[in-house]
């Protein structure tokens, strides 16, 4: 054999050996976490909360497509943080690889995420950060940036008068509705026709922003413009709209995309709501936990664009089935 051949033959031979060094680096990832479970505290597991019922439903869907196992848990309370830290406590004791966690309040957490680290399971979080904690990834929507398309979703190209515009947000802060009206603020001050009076609290429930509309319209005569942090507020300030006969003369714009809140977006009620993508945030939480497992190194944040939704675009197809997502 010529050297020439020789010398092809080796390179040959060394890209033959690379090829399969890198398949069986690939197989072992793939096949390393057969056996491992994944834990996920949800921060509800309440059937009526669609929000994290869409959560839920993107889990599983990722878990079957990477067929792991996966536990879920939840509180029946979005607000139960003792709860919570106790089913973390209780995940943690059937040693998992890894858990999911989506925080009710986060400074209440920051214990128990450092459990999970000491405990060797990969730690990712999904909604909210909590301080310290370290997660192998966070995948969240960007709420400041959410914040924005809802304050922009207020102003009208014909609007040329200044008109004041209130937020309505939960005496309990969390850092969504912290972001969403940083992103509110930034939106409104792009512009000379908004005159913001800040945000306004209310209790939590939906009569309690009910009661502090009525409270806010009384006080200002001019307020032509609402932001609802949340559901509660939303529908609490629509109830308030609608029986005052003010359907096309207040503006109420929201987050989020409730059944009730796509029925206020058909009646007028409702000029726009921002729309997080639940069941993409629960199906990267777990396909990142799987490949944690794998030994791949994750983005340390997975944002997850936000959607204006308008009567107009309510029913494309697009915002059907983000609205309404249909699993096998």
């Amino acid at each position: 054999m010529s050297p020439g051949k020789r010398s092809l033959t080796a390179v040959l031979l060394l890209l033959v050996t690379a090829l399969l060094i890198v398949y069986g680096i690939d197989t072992l990832r793939l096949t390393s976490d057969r056996g491992k479970k994944i834990a996920v505290v949800l921060k509800t597991s309440d059937i009526r909360s669609e929000y994290w019922r869409t959560v839920r439903e993107g889990m599983e869907l990722a878990a079957k497509e990477f067929d792991i196992d996966i536990e879920i848990t939840g509180t029946l309370s979005d607000t139960d943080a003792e709860g919570q830290i106790r089913m973390i406590g209780e995940a943690l004791a059937k040693k998992p690889a890894a858990l999911v966690l989506g925080v009710t309040e986060p400074l209440k957490l920051e214990a128990a995420t450092r459990d999970v680290r000491r405990a060797g399971a990969k730690l990712i979080l999904i909604d909210t950060d909590v301080p310290g904690s370290q997660p192998a990834s966070l995948v969240a929507t960007d709420h400041v940036e959410a914040g924005r398309l809802a304050g922009r979703s207020m102003i009208a190209p014909q609007d040329k008068e200044t008109f004041q515009v209130a937020v309505l947000g939960d005496r309990v802060e969390t850092s969504a509705q912290v972001d969403r009206l940083r992103g509110l603020e930034e939106a409104f001050a792009e512009t000379s026709v908004v005159e913001f009076l800040g945000k306004h609290e209310f209790g939590g429930q939906e009569d309690d922003a009910y009661e502090r509309t009525g409270e806010l319209l009384d006080r200002y005569p001019a307020l032509r413009g609402i932001v609802g942090l949340n559901e509660q507020a939303t529908v609490g300030a629509a109830k308030a709209i609608k029986e005052r006969e003010l359907v096309g003369k207040i503006k109420l714009v929201s987050f989020d995309s409730s059944i009730y809140e796509i029925k206020l977006l058909e009646e007028g009620v409702l000029q726009a709501t921002v729309v997080q993508k639940p069941f993409n945030m629960g199906y990267l939480a777990i396909e990142s936990a799987a490949r944690a497992l794998r030994g791949v190194k994750l983005d340390p944040r997975l944002n997850i664009e936000a959607q204006v939704i308008t009567k107009d675009n309510l029913y494309t197809q697009g915002n059907q089935e983000l609205l309404f997502p249909l699993v096998d």
